[in-house]
């Protein structure tokens, strides 16, 4: 009798339990996206969620992802007030997402040694995801997007480049001597981020204090180590530029100046401020985590669906601001998921101008 080959059911369920893990940050999500941008709440008071409405506090069944707001029929069972869709939508949106980062890494690499690299990117990517959804909702509901989340967010992704997979191949070679390495890192990031405290004042016009400047000294830290190699090592630019804190430096770079031109063409033209300074940080956060050309191509990405979605709202809701954060947000991350076809498209496009 041959036997029969039954396929394992591992992978399987590690993408359930990936998709049960994102539904239920999702819903601590919907949490930190109300009550965060709101003086006198805070994710962990009061304890529980309630109804936005008549406060009345939800049963732990009715707190359930997704399930609870089905079960509930998207209405208050006290006062009938709908609960908005945004709940199970966000909730759906972060489990996909972590089902998607999960594939990313690959299942069979992550089963081998959960503990190694593969697990470790992809909590970091986890992470990540979380914070892009808070701030995005925070972005859609108030028109702002908190430095509490794009400076350390910016901070991280920086010094955490080199194991980045969606950078550069490798990360920057060891120094020929780790000591001097590191006092370039140290001495150009301490002077950097001094005069850039000292001499750049905030939005009131006051010296800023060191945690207002924390992201000029990582950028001035790992700028040192790239300087050190360069000078030190003699070794080329095109090579430091092309290692993973190289695209991150650069990236960020790009990034936020990208924004930040458009936006002074954009105040020259409509003598208005045409887009926040928020927006300019966090592209510079997302230029860091992909890169240089590839935050190029999300900004395009961006403008498409911010585009076609606010066309769609202008001419059905009258709605006649549109926060570009969730855009920018969105162009990054169907670049991280969807690289080998944006790629090809991008190709065919730069052909198009090469006859």
């Amino acid at each position: 009798m041959t036997p029969v080959n039954f396929a394992s059911p591992i992978p399987e369920l590690v993408q359930a339990f990936a998709f049960m893990i994102g539904a239920a940050v999702g819903s601590f999500l919907n949490v930190c996206i109300y009550r965060i941008p709101i003086e006198g709440l805070s994710v962990n008071s009061p304890r529980g969620s309630f109804c936005p409405g008549c406060k009345t506090p939800l049963r732990w069944f009715e707190n359930l992802p997704i399930i609870g707001w089905l079960w509930l029929r998207g209405k208050c069972r006290t006062c009938s007030v709908p609960i908005s869709f945004r709940y199970p939508f966000v909730e759906i949106l972060t489990a996909v997402l972590f089902l998607l980062a999960l594939k990313l890494v690959g299942i069979s690499t992550l089963l081998v040694n959960p503990f190694g690299m593969a697990g470790g990117f992809l909590l970091a990517a986890w992470l990540w995801i979380s914070c892009v959804v808070v701030v995005s909702g925070i972005d859609l509901d108030h028109r702002i997007i908190p430095d509490r989340f794009s400076i350390p967010m910016t901070c991280l992704v920086l010094l955490f480049a080199g194991f980045n997979p969606l950078l550069g191949l490798a990360p920057l070679p060891e120094a020929s001597s780790v000591v001097e390495g590191w006092l370039w890192a140290i001495g150009v990031g301490s002077i950097l981020g001094y005069a850039f405290q000292r001499w750049i004042p905030n939005w009131s016009g006051n010296r800023r204090g060191f945690s207002e400047s924390i992201l000029a000294y990582v950028f001035g830290f790992q700028l040192g180590g790239i300087l050190c190699l360069w000078i030190s090592d003699s070794l080329p630019g095109s090579q430091l530029l092309a290692s993973r804190e190289g695209e991150a430096l650069l990236g960020a770079m790009v990034g936020a100046g990208l924004i930040w031109g458009i936006g002074l063409i954009g105040q020259w033209i409509f003598r208005k401020p045409a887009m926040g300074f928020g927006d300019v940080k966090w592209m510079g956060m997302l230029g860091a985590t992909v890169g240089a050309l590839p935050v190029v191509i999300s900004f395009f990405l961006a403008c498409l669906l911010g585009s076609l979605i606010g066309l769609y709202l202008r001419l059905r809701k009258g709605q006649q601001y549109i926060p570009f954060g969730p855009f920018l947000s969105s162009g990054a991350i169907l670049w991280i998921f969807a690289r080998p076809q944006l790629e090809q498209l991008w190709a065919a496009y730069m052909g198009l101008f090469q006859g």
